[in-house]
């Protein structure tokens, strides 16, 4: 069995927030759950060469700033959730900072990123090691296509950190439980790989995308068709004002006062009795977002946290 099915590291942890332009959450979950074999990347030379440079690019760190770099292979692992760990790459020495050093294909980045900003699934593995090893500061170096070298600092970030802890034990409650993440269409080939033989199914996916689409539109036409009975709402009641309402030829319409009953929580609360009385329910909630053409305002990762270093 593969070792790493027994953990979430840092750097999957982009995967489990669906910021990953390499892999979805159901690839990954299905490598978790032994249903698919990850893939063999020992021949991979792309993935050799990266390796390989990566001494030249933390060579090149140490010397911009006169620091010495410490490989540091200890594992870190989630106090609560022990299948939470991650493995630092480098500290500098005498200091509690960490360095994570990339390589990238000048062409994949150029996809991921059209500034020179961090890429989401970077941010989100430094911020994870951070997290897991108690640690503040951490410096991002990244040689690009060879030949293009930047740095960042990433600070932490408790809330971003709480979001990550948060929806990775969701994800691996459903390892546990074997419950697939969402479903992606006939044109992901590792759909085809998963469900071989459920030609049918994927063509039901495909198709619900027509539903999606007209279900949006009708929600989008009961929101202006609330607005509006708010706007007429607002007119008829300017019309009553202080009086009890009025009629038409065919309508009796009234505006009046009812007196309503409330429970005050904070009251309970505070007299130790809202926990005691209260009752919790779980329902699942069906939500629609775009997948294309989302702007990078609509991203979940702060940027403000990363600061450029030249």
């Amino acid at each position: 069995m593969n070792d790493r099915r027994g953990f979430i590291g840092s750097s999957e942890i982009s995967i489990v927030m669906g910021l990953n332009p390499f892999k979805s959450p159901l690839q990954l979950w299905a490598e978790k759950t032994g249903k698919v074999e990850p893939d063999d990347l020992s021949t991979n030379e792309a993935v050799e060469w990266g390796t390989r440079l990566e001494e030249v690019v933390a060579a090149k760190f140490a010397e911009k700033h006169g620091v010495k770099l410490i490989a540091y292979k200890k594992r870190f692992v989630h106090p609560t959730y022990k299948f939470l760990t991650c493995e630092l790459d480098r500290l500098i020495a005498g200091t509690d900072e960490i360095v994570e050093v990339k390589t990238m294909n000048a062409w994949k980045y150029k996809d991921i990123s059209q500034d020179e900003g961090v890429p989401e699934h970077i941010i989100c593995q430094v911020i994870f090691a951070l997290g897991l090893s108690k640690r503040k500061k951490a410096h991002v170096a990244i040689l690009i296509g060879g030949n293009r070298y930047f740095e960042r600092e990433v600070i932490f970030d408790q809330d971003l950190f709480d979001l990550m802890v948060k929806q990775a034990v969701v994800f691996w409650e459903m390892v546990e439980h074997d419950i697939p993440p969402m479903a992606e269409g006939m044109d992901n080939p590792f759909m085809v790989e998963l469900y071989p033989t459920n030609d049918e199914q994927m063509q039901q996916i495909n198709e619900l995308n027509d539903k999606v689409g007209y279900l949006q539109q009708v929600k989008g036409n009961i929101d202006a068709m609330e607005a509006e009975k708010d706007k007429l709402e607002a007119e008829i009641k300017a019309v009553i004002g202080a009086s009890m309402g009025f009629k038409t030829v065919e309508y009796a319409v009234t505006w009046k006062s009812q007196q309503r009953t409330d429970i005050d929580r904070e009251k309970l609360k505070s007299d130790g009795l809202y926990e005691k009385y209260v009752t919790k329910s779980q329902a699942r909630y069906l939500r629609v977002k775009k997948t294309q053409g989302e702007s990078n305002g609509n991203s979940r990762i702060n940027q403000t946290a990363v600061a450029e270093k030249r």
